[in-house]
């Protein structure tokens, strides 16, 4: 998980606490909203683009919504008819059954901006039943170009545009998806067993046969972290739906408590900073009157509470997590400023805060992100964490697993099956294609990297000392010119070769995102 993001928090807890849940209504606990610098991240990139021009911008917005409605059935997306190409993009979107389209200034240069929402059902066999709006982010600069989807695992956020690395080495467009159930891309009523890689495949399906007709170039997928585990996903169910894939710091765990992780971070470091590590852990624990009262500080001063899991639980959560989370994140030079138990109070939660920020564990966090942590408990598995060296100190030991951040309600006791991620190892190893899997070396989900077997034209690469925002620049040069050479053997385009300081890196994780 991301540690601290104070400036993220500030700009958009208000929007967490007010944007409309479109849930059931059963709660009246702030969910996550549309706007700020957020978000689970996609794959690499940074907000400049490349330097071939398409289509300019526009200025001020145009709103336009085209026919409601979608098809009934689940096998293809909302008829589309190819339009003219002198005909304005913005008139073509508005002939797609089921989308509404608003046109936005583009901050990309080259790139006109559209925020987009097609008409969904929640549950693809029965497309008659209930329906909810997707929302999509479509960065177009020329339709004879690749078109890049990034098939988001959360939120999207409107106001931040930036270009993941796919689309940035290939000038390409760019469609990114928000995952269903996150909000406002839910159903009213939520039926949470509708939250599947299979519904969310489908979803995806539908996204690409209604905009397929307005590009001429070969479409890849794209993502990062639970973001590029549904890429994967989206190829199981859909192989033939994108030309190639591109899936960074993807995890694949082996159930809701995936013991590969303990070894992978007890390996991290050297001695010394593995020790300092667990004393720190202690040391935590030890001042928890003094942590407890920074937390509460903290909460009334950004207006958060801890009802779900309560305070104590989650002081707990945020230290197992702490260690992982720096590994997750930041390389090795952070073992040298660990607090020990000469440091006083200040610096001890300085360093937690650095980590595993505790109010990432506070009720409009923990909304925001409950449709991923339903998923994990259900299909995607999670990850085990050690706490044995602290357990003496614990006072909810064991809490640190995904049904405890689900609120409890009627339909929403999510049972692990182990047999959707066994079903995805046997597809990818045997019939997966034209895959690219990046990971970083001190990354702790490298500990549940996918295994490609026999997948064909596919290769998967761990960037030397990297982390969780590894990418494709980030790569030893042999296995870079591999990456690159397949994406140009996938979109018959060859990438701009950029000096990578050029491309602002993401640091991506499991619930946020931040742009240096």
């Amino acid at each position: 998980m991301r540690t601290l993001f104070a400036t993220w928090f500030a700009i958009t807890l208000s929007a967490l606490a007010v944007a409309a849940c479109g849930d059931d209504g059963s709660s009246g606990r702030p969910s996550e909203g549309g706007g700020g610098d957020g978000g689970a991240a996609g794959a690499g990139g940074g907000t400049g683009s490349a330097s071939v021009q398409g289509e300019g911008g526009t200025t001020g917005i145009t709103s336009t919504t085209g026919p409601g409605g979608g098809p009934a059935g689940s096998g293809g997306g909302p008829t589309a008819p190819t339009a003219p190409a002198s005909r304005d993009l913005l008139d073509q979107l508005q002939t797609l059954e089921g989308l509404t389209a608003v046109e936005h200034d583009s901050t990309l240069p080259g790139y006109r901006y559209f925020v987009l929402e097609l008409d969904q059902p929640a549950d693809h066999d029965h497309p008659d039943a209930a329906r909810f709006q997707q929302r999509l982010l479509l960065h177009h600069r020329d339709p004879a170009a690749p078109v890049v989807l990034v098939t988001e695992g959360y939120n999207l956020y409107p106001d931040a545009q930036w270009l993941d690395e796919p689309a940035e080495l290939l000038a390409a467009n760019q469609i990114r998806v928000e995952h269903r159930f996150f909000t406002p891309s839910r159903p009213a009523p939520a039926d949470w067993s509708l939250l599947t890689i299979e519904q969310a495949a489908a979803d995806l399906h539908r996204v690409i046969a209604s905009l397929r007709p307005l590009y001429e170039g070969r479409w890849l997928s794209t993502g990062a972290s639970k973001s590029g585990m549904t890429a994967i996903y989206h190829r199981r169910f859909y192989p033939a739906d994108v030309d190639g894939t591109v899936a960074y710091v993807a995890p694949h765990s082996a159930g809701v408590s995936d013991p590969r992780y303990l070894d992978f971070v007890a390996e991290r470091g050297d001695p010394a900073c593995r020790q300092a590590l667990q004393r720190f852990q202690r040391e935590v624990l030890l001042r928890r009157p003094a942590m407890l009262d920074l937390m509460e500080a903290e909460a009334a001063e950004l207006g958060v509470t801890y009802d779900l899991l309560g305070i104590d639980r989650a002081l707990d959560i945020a230290v197992i997590e702490s260690v992982f989370s720096l590994w997750q994140y930041k390389d090795s030079s952070f073992c040298a400023r660990v607090p020990n138990a000469a440091s006083d109070d200040a610096a001890v939660w300085a360093f937690l805060d650095e980590a595993n920020a505790p109010r990432l564990w506070s009720d409009p966090y923990l909304f925001a992100m409950e449709p991923y942590y339903w998923q994990a408990a259900a299909e995607l598995g999670y990850p085990s964490f050690a706490e044995e060296h602290i357990a003496d100190l614990l006072l909810y030991p064991g809490a640190n697993v995904p049904t405890s951040f689900v609120e409890a309600g009627p339909g929403k006791t999510p049972r692990f099956d182990p047999r959707a991620m066994q079903d995805i190892s046997a597809w990818l190893t045997t019939e997966g294609e034209r895959l690219l899997f990046i990971y970083g070396e001190n990354d702790p989900y490298t500990a549940a990297a996918f295994d490609i077997g026999a997948a064909r034209d596919s290769h998967r690469f761990i960037a030397p000392g990297g982390t969780h925002g590894a990418v494709i620049l980030s790569l030893a040069p042999a296995d870079q010119a591999l990456a690159l050479g397949a994406l140009e053997s996938w979109t018959g385009v060859a990438p701009i070769h950029r000096d990578p300081s050029a491309l602002r890196p993401l640091l991506r994780g499991r619930r946020w995102m931040t742009r240096d």
